[in-house]
């Protein structure tokens, strides 16, 4: 019995030491095993991790070019747009241009003494004489219909502003001109040129000496700054040039219109018989202050 549970002990002392044995030889094999198994699991789950970060960066890229698809598509309809709205307003303003020759006549005519002789039935040929080739109520009817929806969407605040104090100077000479052929008691208060040294001192600060000197109606005297104004503006809007060079072209045409409305008046208060004390003294000082103040611009 005894010898049984000896030989029990030295098989299990035996077998103890046969594996230590075992294992001492094998534990670089062993070792290298495990070291291996847990590289290769690494190695796969980096990988996977690798493609999936190559996976991210493809829709990264989609998402990318889409993006900058969308943009161009974008940018290139707001640009139509613009063009468009510019489109519109150049059009308008071209209208509202063919008016341009009120706009002298008012600034060369003495209102002031026109009101005192309302009911002269020759100072209303006389204004009616004068405003009749320029069919003045079908131009208004045609720029009062203008659809302004785009411009105002599309086009920068200053383009806005430019156009809007050109059209309010030529409306307003043009109704004043209106007004003046009708046999209208107490019209006078109907006739100044309300609001707009306000709109222009704010666009030009330059020119608030000139509306402190002659009053409202010196607005008059920036017609054709304002037309020239417009068109450099909307260039820049759809094609970044600025001019900054005043147009020789521009002021040459200004002096033949002020020459030609002269002209015109002094013929048309002879023929009817009216006084030279119908022009405004003023308006050669008042043409020189403003064309000072543009130059500065």
């Amino acid at each position: 019995m005894s010898s049984e549970i000896l030989n029990w002990i030295l098989s299990g002392i035996l077998s103890s030491a046969l594996l230590g044995s075992v294992g001492y030889l094998l534990r670089d094999a062993i070792g290298s095993y495990f070291a291996k198994a847990a590289e290769h699991r690494f190695e796969k789950k980096l990988e996977s991790f690798k493609a999936s970060i190559r996976d991210n960066e493809k829709e990264l890229d989609q998402i990318r070019s889409f993006l900058v698809g969308a943009r161009r598509d974008r940018d290139s309809a707001i640009q139509s747009k613009r063009l468009e709205a510019a489109e519109t307003l150049l059009r308008t303003r071209n209208i509202l241009s063919q008016l341009t020759m009120l706009v002298e006549y008012i600034k060369i005519l003495n209102i002031d003494e026109l009101i005192k002789e309302e009911n002269d039935q020759k100072i209303s040929k006389f204004i009616g004489d004068l405003i009749d080739p320029f069919n003045v109520d079908e131009k208004i009817s045609i720029i009062g219909a203008a659809d302004k929806t785009i411009p105002q969407l599309y086009l920068s605040e200053r383009s806005l502003k430019l156009y809007y104090v050109y059209e309010s100077i030529i409306i307003q000479a043009s109704v004043v001109m209106k007004l003046l052929a009708m046999p209208l008691h107490d019209k006078g208060s109907l006739m100044k040129a309300r609001g707009l040294s306000k709109a222009i001192i704010e666009l030009f600060p330059n020119s608030k000496s000139g509306f402190e000197k002659f009053g409202e109606e010196y607005a008059y005297h920036w017609s054709q700054y304002f037309h020239d104004e417009v068109l450099r503006s909307l260039r820049h809007e759809v094609s970044g040039i600025d001019d900054m060079n005043r147009d020789a072209d521009s002021i040459e045409r200004l002096a033949l219109d002020s020459r030609r409305a002269q002209i015109n008046i002094r013929s048309s208060l002879e023929q009817m018989g009216l006084s030279d004390s119908l022009i405004n003294a003023n308006v050669e000082a008042a043409e020189s202050a403003a064309a000072a103040e543009n130059r500065s611009q």
